[in-house]
């Protein structure tokens, strides 16, 4: 079933939805709104196809943005602006003609990477400017830092060639990559050439990887959790229990942020967000580890959900997803946990998103088993 987005209201639920699934990062929602907005305000709807609709030669391309979540100093701030940024929010479509171009191919539709606040508006504003749907689904079912962490790749799909743009309107092609982690490390060294971030159009694959990598319906999942936390917010109901009695998952915590680390490092946001308060299990902290993403989470010390599963941090009263750019110190927060998807608990999918992929000694316990 297509979704259509018609008005600004659908585009905000969806967006909180997604920023809902960014566990953390995935971008800033305000910016993917700016990207939709313009669409509905011009009189357009805004399709989301479903993936049945992909024919099997049909060629499906992965936009999306890589670069650091972190907030950018003064210092870089006045370096990265000293040239005009001529393709802000056009390096996607860009991009695109750009992989067409090389290809010989022409796209039908647009998948995202993942879910995120603007690491979903981001292809579907892509595929609106060129021409063509974006796809319901997406490669991760939530938000990853690293490249390698989405169905795609641990189907060991091609990642090349690539098109990769910046905002100030530099190309590149990337014919070839060795492996995934070079790919990466070419991504996030551009983006931190152009001083933030970079427009990537990668994973070009024709209908029958597609349909094996693609997980269905996460758009319409991020639309619902989006309007259940706008409804509660409306109501007054406490949107975290609306959220898990409705979509799924536990409420493992609620309380307030007592403490908040982070540095910026290799392209990538790492820090710690501690919260004082209780929750499912009997406890009175909870501290959470994040590389963009959160990822690693102990109760009172001891180590308790990690990623793959989903953790969540929301507004306690509004229900508003938090991301760890804007999160502050005596926030009201509920953390909110859910099941990830079942190819990333495979053992080719623990190794690119589980404990021990983040550095971490840990044996990956599913979440359903820690929350009894």
């Amino acid at each position: 079933m297509t979704l259509i987005l018609k008005t600004r209201t659908d585009v905000e639920d969806l967006t909180t939805g997604c920023t809902f699934f960014g566990t953390g990062g995935g971008g800033d929602k305000q910016q993917g709104l700016n990207m939709l907005y313009p669409h509905i305000d011009a009189g357009k709807k805004i399709e989301i196809i479903d993936v049945k609709t992909v024919k099997e030669d049909d060629w499906v391309a992965c936009p999306y943005y890589s670069g650091t979540i972190a907030p950018p100093t003064p210092e870089i701030e006045a370096l990265r602006t000293r040239f005009p940024w001529d393709y802000y929010e056009k390096e996607l479509a860009l991009g695109l003609a750009t992989l067409e171009n090389y290809m010989e191919v022409k796209f039908a539709a647009v998948a995202p990477f993942e879910l995120g606040g603007v690491n979903t508006p981001a292809p579907i504003d892509a595929a609106l400017k060129h021409g063509i749907p974006c796809v319901d689904g997406d490669y991760a079912g939530r938000a990853v830092p690293e490249i390698c962490q989405n169905t795609v790749c641990v189907h060991e799909f091609p990642m090349a060639p690539m098109a990769l743009i910046d905002w100030f309107g530099n190309k590149s092609i990337v014919d070839h990559i060795v492996n995934y982690e070079m790919g990466e490390r070419i991504s996030k060294g551009l983006s931190e050439v152009a001083w933030g971030r970079l427009g990537n159009v990668a994973f070009p694959v024709q209908g029958k990887q597609f349909h094996q990598a693609i997980i269905p319906g996460t758009l319409t999942k991020s639309y619902e959790v989006g309007k259940i936390i706008r409804e509660s917010r409306e109501s007054g109901d406490d949107p975290a229990d609306n959220i898990v009695e409705k979509i799924g998952g536990w409420v493992l915590f609620r309380g307030e942020v007592v403490s908040r680390t982070w540095e910026n490092r290799e392209g990538y946001m790492f820090g710690e967000t501690e919260i004082k308060g209780s929750g499912l299990k009997p406890g009175s902290k909870m501290k959470i580890w994040y590389k963009n993403e959160n990822h690693i989470t102990w109760l009172d010390e001891k180590p308790w959900i990690t990623s793959p599963d989903i953790v969540e941090i929301i507004n306690a009263k509004s229900g508003e997803p938090i991301t760890n750019t804007d999160i502050k110190m005596g926030d009201k927060v509920s953390v909110i946990g859910m099941k990830i998807e079942p190819i990333f608990r495979t053992p080719a999918g623990l190794n690119v998103l589980g404990p021990k992929h983040f550095g971490f000694d840990l044996e990956y316990k599913p979440i359903e088993n820690l929350v009894v």
